[in-house]
């Protein structure tokens, strides 16, 4: 059984997730095709499961949860959608501002045509869309909610329960020391 560090692990499989998604996020600038997007998400669950199963692999007869395999996939999007916002302030302030505008002008033209919203409501709008904070922090909450949800199925699918009856599977487990002495509260007598 090999341990090893939560947030560790979770910040390398969220870097290699981040930058899956900051490929797809470049294409999204060229190409709104859906094909482009069905790739994204396949990709996205194959990832997410193939990283879950090495997680899951490193406890062996230890088991790893449902609720720890959830929280594991929940850690691993906030750090990818850390780097991913981190990218997406960088591409709308810099790299592909004017594509990035033509994006978000259509988007602030269909709220407009709602007429649910003043003129002051939308420059405001457009100004968060800008924004580095509101671009991390949205990226963040978004990547958790899309890990929490496919985690969900990926968990039940990916976990493993302990292991009660394998040898040294209890030696992790706080308070054990692994002896195989009859147990302390047996006030039954030996002979």
């Amino acid at each position: 059984m090999e341990k090893t560090n939560f947030w560790n692990d979770a910040a390398r499989y969220g870097v290699i997730m981040a930058l899956v998604a900051i490929v797809f996020d470049t294409l999204g600038f060229y190409t709104q095709h859906a094909l482009v997007s069905l790739m994204s998400l396949l990709l996205f669950l194959l990832l997410l499961t193939w990283f879950m199963k090495i997680r899951v692999s490193q406890y062996g007869a230890n088991g790893y949860g449902y609720g720890k395999c959830l929280g594991f996939m929940v850690g691993v999007m906030l750090c990818a959608g850390f780097i991913e916002g981190a990218y997406m302030s960088a591409a709308a302030n810099w790299l592909f501002a004017a594509k990035y505008d033509a994006m978000m002008s259509q988007q602030i033209g269909l709220l407009e045509n709602t007429g649910l919203y003043t003129d002051d409501q939308l420059t405001l709008m457009a100004r968060w869309l800008r924004s580095p904070l509101w671009l991390i922090f949205g990226s963040m909450v978004g990547s958790a909610i899309k890990g929490a949800f496919f985690g969900l199925f990926i968990a039940a699918y990916t976990r493993r329960e302990p292991q009660p009856f394998v040898q040294g599977a209890d030696s992790a487990r706080p308070g054990n020391d692994g002896s195989t002495d009859s147990d302390p509260d047996d006030n039954t007598r030996h002979e």
